[in-house]
């Protein structure tokens, strides 16, 4: 008689069982060795070496359901004290990587950060993609603060919400230069929805990994 694995075939025909994973409950297991057992042939019994292999397979596959089970309960406790401190930035002032920052109470800023001293084109696009403003400004190395009052084409007032700035900029002797945009706002909600924390600021989303720094302590 062969020996039970977790792709057994039972006694009454050849219908398979499906393969059963470490975190099935192990009943399953010792059941279908005491039906085979129970079914095994008089005249053939099963040997002790092979049920004593069986019995062994059998405390392997609880240690392993058991182990998997704490597994599971020290990441629950890990998740839930990331949640916890994730948490601490609601109302926190944070500054992150991103090119889309809210527009509130007619002002949405972003800060430019410019490898040179150089001219650029500022697009600025609604969260549907239609671009909504545009202007030329003089960068100088460094940090520039770029303020967007809400006011687009045809002196149209945009409502709030979240919207995106794109760059575009040459250096004096007009070859491209990199501009990194950034964006401060007060962080009002975190979502663990999607298996990476997102901050929330108005409208505005921004991954954890993209804060480089934060007002206060978290």
């Amino acid at each position: 008689m062969s020996t039970i694995n977790t792709q057994a075939t039972s006694s009454t025909g050849g219908s398979s069982l499906p393969q059963a994973g470490t975190n099935a409950n192990f009943d399953l297991f010792i059941s279908l060795l005491t039906t085979q057992i129970q079914n095994q042939d008089p005249l053939k019994p099963l040997d002790s070496a092979e049920y004593t292999n069986q019995l062994v397979q059998y405390t392997m596959v609880e240690q392993q359901v058991a182990t998997t089970q704490k597994l599971d309960e020290q990441l629950t406790q890990l998740k839930m004290q990331s949640a916890s401190q994730f948490v601490n930035y609601i109302g926190k002032e944070i500054t992150a990587q991103g090119a889309t920052s809210e527009l509130k109470d007619s002002k949405a800023t972003w800060n430019l950060a410019s490898a040179s001293d150089g001219e650029a084109t500022i697009t600025i696009r609604n969260d549907e993609g239609a671009e909504v403003h545009t202007e030329e400004i003089d960068l100088k190395k460094g940090d520039n603060e770029f303020i967007w009052d809400g006011v687009g084409k045809n002196d149209q007032k945009f409502p709030d919400g979240a919207y995106t700035v794109e760059v575009k900029a040459k250096d004096r002797n007009n070859q491209s230069i990199v501009v990194q945009p950034e964006i401060k706002g007060k962080v009002d909600a975190v979502d663990f929805s999607r298996g990476t924390v997102i901050l929330k600021i108005g409208d505005v989303e921004v991954p954890v990994g993209f804060v480089k720094n934060v007002s206060g302590n978290v």
